[in-house]
């Protein structure tokens, strides 16, 4: 089976003023991303990758360099269109709150099996599951039996790896999309199925004296 390993972003200035990211807006990590990806790196500096798969996203791209700093085995990386952010077109680099506002973005939380962003020329929620499984499939088949380090996006991951499992849209936004500089581990093979090993853990940020209380 294929073991990948999948990385939310670092922390961005977006992220922190509450705006909508996507696939469209980029900036930097801020100084809490940053320790967060060096964090993570930090964690899974003693893992072995095959090959490494990155967003042709800044902010990802940032956050990969970070992470693989501490792996003294890190392979090259390599830009995969595919992982690119959900795009929430007009609406991206607006306030999540101001968002909210427009039923139709509402509904991306709140009523997912109905979300329709065509009218601010959004991506639906279809079209980025399509392409996180056509990643998916594409890398478990190319590479067999072994470790890959995937960097990617809130949503975009979130999506690509619940729905691997077999969660439907709607059950996949009932829970909240990865966090920043999360790690979460995924096992399978073609026609095999997959299994979530670990999700969304952040266990590692923790101070070292908060993980021994």
């Amino acid at each position: 089976m294929t073991e990948l390993y999948f990385i939310r972003h670092g922390q961005t200035v977006i992220n922190q003023e509450d705006k909508i990211n996507g696939a469209h807006v980029d900036t930097p990590l801020t100084a809490a991303g940053i320790s967060g990806a060096q964090a993570a790196g930090l964690e899974l500096q003693q893992v072995h990758f095959d090959q490494v798969f990155v967003s042709p996203q800044k902010r990802a791209q940032t956050t990969a360099k970070l992470v693989l700093a501490a792996n003294a085995a890190a392979p090259t990386v390599q830009v995969a269109e595919q992982l690119h952010e959900m795009s929430f077109g007009d609406w991206e680099g607006h306030l999540i709150a101001e968002g909210k506002r427009d039923p139709n973005v509402l509904r991306f939380f709140t009523d997912p099996a109905h979300y329709d962003p065509r009218s601010y020329h959004g991506e639906t929620f279809t079209e980025v599951v399509a392409r996180g499984q056509a990643f998916l499939q594409r890398v478990v088949t190319a590479f067999p039996q072994q470790r890959l380090l995937v960097v990617g996006h809130g949503t975009m991951l979130t999506l690509l790896v619940r729905s691997a499992v077999g969660a439907t849209i709607s059950e996949i936004m009932t829970q909240p999309p990865l966090d920043n500089t999360s790690i979460s581990v995924l096992r399978g093979a073609p026609g095999a199925g997959f299994t979530l090993d670990r999700w969304n853990d952040t266990n590692f940020l923790q101070p070292a004296i908060d993980r021994l209380a």
